[in-house]
């Protein structure tokens, strides 16, 4: 891989980091949570490998000291070689939508099911840290906190994918040391998720979608990234399965107050009763079959934002590793919102 380029480091190694040379994997490191993790890993020592399905390097990983894997989760022979050698492998890559539920499974259970058996075949003896997602679970009720051992009632197919990426690593744990991380709503620089909150409230805009008491967990993908880390170095986490989130309870308002407060700006507030939001996704699922794009305004994502609470407790994960969420949604939409205006995406 030649020699070790080294990034400026950000407050040192998270606690009960035991800084030593490792080969690990990153699948999806070229995406929104990989492009926080891959240079954190670079920072502590790590050498890193990336899985990427196109020829060349990803725009988000140049000029990182990164190998570059050709590789597909859904073709089993081509992940042999993302495997081979490596001691840690963090698993984010991931359909978040798909015009057919068929798609999603492929990908995102087939896809963990085929990384896995890959993994064992290598005989990996490090961590394997799959990033599954709150989706999996499902909302709770109004005032309800989701624990681990909530049962699984996702409402979309994304979350139903992703449970079941979780039970074909269940499956493989007496193979492969596992560990499953279920991170909320992830936010910060270098994705457009929350984009469109920014871009009303810059034009002196909010709409209030559903419930504006609606209660959420949320995390910076900083904060994701270091959880991630923690919990493959962390004795206490092998076999466990953890909600990762700030411990901060956040509301509509409250997202709305901090963009506001980020872009400089007050709001005037639009309310979206739920009988719009769902024709919005009645619309959204037939503009996506017409394009052959899907939509981030379809029916299921409207489900979600009508759905009951998503709040989790992050105390089981807090107990087992020193991770600590350190990113409140005020700041951490300051640096958002700074990172959109650079990219243009506020004018």
């Amino acid at each position: 891989m030649g020699p070790r380029a080294r990034l400026p480091r950000r407050g040192g190694a998270p606690q009960g980091y035991a800084l030593r040379l490792m080969r690990v994997l990153v699948t999806g490191g070229h995406g929104f949570i990989g492009s926080h993790l891959v240079p954190l890993l670079l920072e502590q020592g790590a050498e890193v490998r990336c899985l990427y399905r196109r020829e060349g390097t990803p725009p988000a990983l140049a000029g990182l000291d990164v190998e570059i894997v050709r590789g597909d989760l859904r073709a089993r022979a081509s992940l042999a070689d993302a495997v081979r050698g490596v001691d840690e492998v963090h698993h984010l890559a991931g359909l978040t939508s798909s015009l057919s539920r068929r798609a999603m499974f492929e990908t995102n259970a087939v896809g963990t099911r085929r990384l896995l058996e890959a993994a064992a075949d290598a005989g990996l003896t490090g961590r394997f840290v799959l990033c599954s997602s709150m989706a999996a679970v499902g909302p709770g009720g109004a005032g309800g906190v989701l624990e681990e051992a909530s049962p699984r009632r996702p409402i979309t197919a994304y979350g139903a994918s992703k449970a079941r990426a979780e039970d074909h690593a269940r499956e493989r744990a007496g193979e492969v040391p596992i560990t499953i991380l279920r991170p909320p709503g992830v936010y910060g620089p270098r994705d457009y998720a929350f984009v469109s909150l920014f871009q009303a409230a810059a034009k002196g805009i909010s709409v209030l979608a559903g419930r504006q008491d609606k209660r959420y967990s949320l995390i910076h993908a900083e904060d994701l990234a270091r959880a991630f880390v923690a919990a493959a170095r962390s004795a206490n986490t092998l076999g466990g399965c953890y909600f990762t989130a700030h411990p901060e309870v956040v509301t509509l308002l409250d997202m709305v107050a901090a963009a506001e407060e980020a872009v400089g700006r007050r709001t005037r507030h639009i309310s979206l009763p739920e009988s719009a939001m769902r024709l919005v996704g009645g619309l959204g699922d037939l503009v996506a079959q017409w394009t052959g794009r899907s939509s981030v305004l379809g029916a299921e994502r409207m489900q979600e934002l009508v759905a009951g609470d998503w709040v989790c407790s992050v105390t089981p994960f807090l107990e087992a590793t020193s991770w600590r969420a350190t990113t409140g949604l005020v700041d951490g939409f300051r640096s958002t919102a700074a990172w959109y205006r650079a990219e243009g995406a506020l004018r």
